[in-house]
């Protein structure tokens, strides 16, 4: 079996672990890294050769790689995987709907609890504490 997931993975974090390592005991897992050019409006701590190299390091992946600069579900078609696992935040019903207009024929998963772990939040925390630093 082969599992899909996809994300940022700025700030790695216990809970990108948890994601990966339940993602992984379904099937080999192949990771799919969010562009920089395709990142919203966040300001990203590691660019996405940095978060690439970082994801392909982790033991329950078996195959890291960037995303399509404009079409997101690309490289899921190139894959071709059995199962798309989603993180809790991730929009299930939107991912469905993308499937189903495609005639792919995946299996989508989530994710049912998320891990108290934000990287908006740990990216937040990092900069008041070094502006708290900074003011001393």
């Amino acid at each position: 079996m082969i599992v899909v997931v996809a994300g940022t993975f700025d700030v790695l974090h216990p809970g990108h672990m948890y994601l990966l390592k339940e993602a992984a005991a379904l099937g080999d897992l192949y990771v799919i890294v969010a562009r920089d050019c395709n990142i919203n409006k966040r300001k990203i701590i590691f660019n996405e050769k940095e978060r690439l190299a970082m994801i392909q390091s982790l033991k329950p992946v078996t195959k890291a790689i960037l995303g399509d600069k404009e079409d997101f579900f690309r490289p899921i078609e190139d894959i071709s995987p059995d199962y798309l696992f989603l993180g809790p935040d991730q929009d299930y019903e939107w991912v469905k709907l993308q499937i189903k207009k495609r005639n792919l024929t995946i299996e989508v998963k989530q994710l049912p609890e998320r891990l108290p772990y934000s990287s908006t939040e740990i990216r937040d925390r990092i900069c008041e504490e070094h502006s708290e630093r900074s003011n001393v």
